[in-house]
């Protein structure tokens, strides 16, 4: 059998383990057909049985609800009216395309467009499952929601957990909310006549090849800024801020964003330059010339910068503290 450290609690030369009996809970491999299953439902675009059934045993009182809201947001729940049901989730592990060396694919640009589209892929496919569970739990919404993006090279995970709730008195939608602000921001919003409306997401990667006049500057005698860096940089925030605009709306209206958190990166790498169909001895950057090897190709110093948006959109309904009614009318926009 398998070891990663023994120990006094390791299973004796007997094959009896010490541990059963004490109410550990033993890890029990599905079998392939379980598996399989599994696998076809998430191709399909559902979630795999077993997080319907856990769905399923909460709704019904078989299994205790979880939440992540605080003891306070779940006092100011019921003073809304709002139910919480079930704690659901969504993910989802995304490979963005690459050549035979796993470089990333670049564009004429120079922008990793097919990383960016893996990060919202892989945003749209964890929220659509996150939607399904709050569908099978009869939800009107998935609020207080926690997410987590991380990437490994290629590879993009995106998670994301919530409460899903119900709005007494009103009825069901066919596509639930999302939003990450708590019960506590609800309130807030609904007494000045706001509603939040979708969570959205703003993100752009570009690679900036660079010579030596950009490199010495980054390891100069005297302080100074790297301005051609800085300013690739903005000019990266700008594109996933206006994709964050468009995220928001596209699925519902969004007069702005709230709860919005950012991150940027910059991180030195090096970039893959290959010779064209005709004859050219190598390329020019920043001033500095790098010629083609003998297979044709040129690695130059480069600068990665990415930068990363999330947040809630939100609509200006009214004035005054939201009625039932305008809360509906916004529901029924997904019936």
């Amino acid at each position: 059998m398998p070891w990663f450290r023994r120990s006094s609690n390791s299973p004796d030369s007997s094959g009896e383990d010490p541990l059963a009996g004490r109410g550990f809970m033993q890890y029990v491999a599905e079998d392939a057909q379980k598996c399989q299953a599994d696998q076809d439902a998430l191709e399909r675009g559902t979630i795999p049985e077993g997080a319907k059934r856990r769905v399923q045993r909460t709704v019904s009182g078989e299994m205790p609800w979880m939440s992540t809201l605080s003891v306070s947001e779940l006092f100011l729940a019921e003073l809304l009216r709002i139910e919480p049901i079930v704690q659901v989730a969504g993910s989802c592990y995304y490979h963005a395309s690459t050549d035979n060396r796993n470089r990333i694919y670049l564009d004429s640009n120079l922008d990793a467009t097919n990383l960016v589209r893996a990060y919202y892929q892989a945003k749209d496919i964890s929220l659509e499952r996150l939607r399904e569970e709050a569908r099978d739990a009869g939800a009107h919404a998935v609020i207080d929601a926690k997410h987590h993006f991380k990437r490994e090279d290629t590879l993009v995970h995106f998670s994301i957990v919530g409460t899903a709730v119900r709005f007494k008195g009103l009825n069901v939608p066919r596509h639930p909310l999302v939003s990450s602000l708590s019960a506590d921001d609800f309130y807030r919003l609904w007494q000045r006549g706001w509603m939040p409306m979708n969570f959205a997401l703003g993100y752009h990667w570009h690679c900036m090849p660079v010579g030596y006049r950009t490199r010495s500057s980054t390891f100069s005698w005297y302080n100074q800024e790297v301005t051609s860096v800085t300013d690739r940089l903005m000019e990266t925030r700008r594109h996933a801020m206006e994709r964050m605009r468009q995220d928001a709306a596209q699925t519902a209206r969004a007069d702005g964003l709230v709860g919005v958190a950012v991150e940027s990166r910059i991180e030195e790498t090096e970039l893959l330059f290959s010779r064209g169909m005709g004859w050219d001895p190598g390329v020019t950057i920043d001033g500095t010339f790098f010629p083609y090897e003998e297979n044709g190709m040129v690695e130059v110093p480069a600068f990665n910068t990415e930068f990363f948006a999330t947040g809630t959109s939100v609509a200006r309904l009214s004035q005054v503290p939201l009625e039932a009614g305008q809360i509906q009318a916004v529901l029924n926009l997904s019936l």
